[in-house]
């Protein structure tokens, strides 16, 4: 599977998102990743997740990221990998936007769009219906996608949670996790709240270890020729929470680590 993400920018520095990312989907049974990042921090995040491979983005002397070769780059490591997922870490440069309107519009495998990503797939208002797509808003986000698609905001109750997360699901045509207490994972034909899940997944970086295992979870379903999208989403919520919920059992409810988090997915993913 492919992971897309990192930024170097002026104003803006990202690197352990794609490493986060691409350590929950190993810890998840992925037998190998590939991190797509701006060549000038690839060496910094393959430290962070020294068991992934690189895929470097080509910049300008300015650190600028090259469009057009990071469109082709991603396109190609798309059409290798069982699943991809794009925003990890990866700011609102104009290259990684081109990148996300690309693969929205490309047919193949899963795709999981993440932080950023979403915020570039609300200005273009795609829809997700050339291939298995699921959104990982948390409720900002979410927020700024049903801005975007004309639809429900979220409140807080898991009643209307469900409804404006369906409402989005229908006009977005893909799956939508809306993250927070009690995930929601919703199609335009009803939705699933996880049961579990604590306060200890209010964590930076919690949100990456998530797309890693579901962009994880998506890529075992296609090798093993048997991919139901939904399916895979509502179990790679559940092991995120429950890897939460066994970290939580052995040190209470403050002071986890992102790593630590995706580490604790071996031990209920088996």
């Amino acid at each position: 599977m492919g992971v897309v993400g990192g930024c170097d920018e002026p104003t803006s520095m990202m690197i352990g998102a794609p490493a986060l990312a691409a350590r929950g989907a190993l810890r998840c049974g992925c037998g190998r990743v590939m991190i797509a990042a701006p060549r000038s921090i690839l060496p910094a995040v393959l430290a962070s997740a020294s068991s992934a491979t690189g895929c470097p983005l080509g910049q300008d002397h300015q650190g600028i990221l090259d469009t057009d070769d990071a469109v082709d780059r991603v396109d190609a490591l798309d059409q290798q990998a069982e699943a991809l997922a794009i925003g990890p870490g990866c700011g609102r440069s104009d290259a990684f936007a081109a990148v996300v309107e690309n693969r929205v519009r490309a047919a193949g495998g899963p795709l999981v769009l993440d932080a950023d990503a979403l915020h570039a797939l609300a200005a273009q208002r795609q829809q997700c219906d050339q291939r298995p797509t699921v959104l990982t808003p948390h409720p900002g986000e979410f927020r700024v996608l049903a801005a975007a698609y004309e639809t429900s905001d979220a409140g807080e109750d898991d009643q209307s949670r469900r409804r404006a997360a369906i409402e989005l699901a229908a006009a977005t045509r893909a799956i939508v996790v809306l993250k927070g207490h009690g995930t929601v994972v919703a199609t335009r034909d009803g939705a699933w709240t996880c049961p579990t899940g604590g306060v200890e997944l209010a964590i930076p970086g919690s949100g990456d270890v998530l797309t890693g295992i579901l962009a994880s979870v998506l890529a075992q379903q296609v090798a093993g020729e048997a991919l139901d999208p939904v399916a895979a989403t509502r179990l790679a919520v559940a092991l995120h929470a429950e890897a939460g919920a066994t970290w939580r059992a052995a040190h209470g409810d403050r002071g986890m680590l992102a790593e630590e988090l995706a580490d604790a997915v071996m031990t209920v993913a088996r």
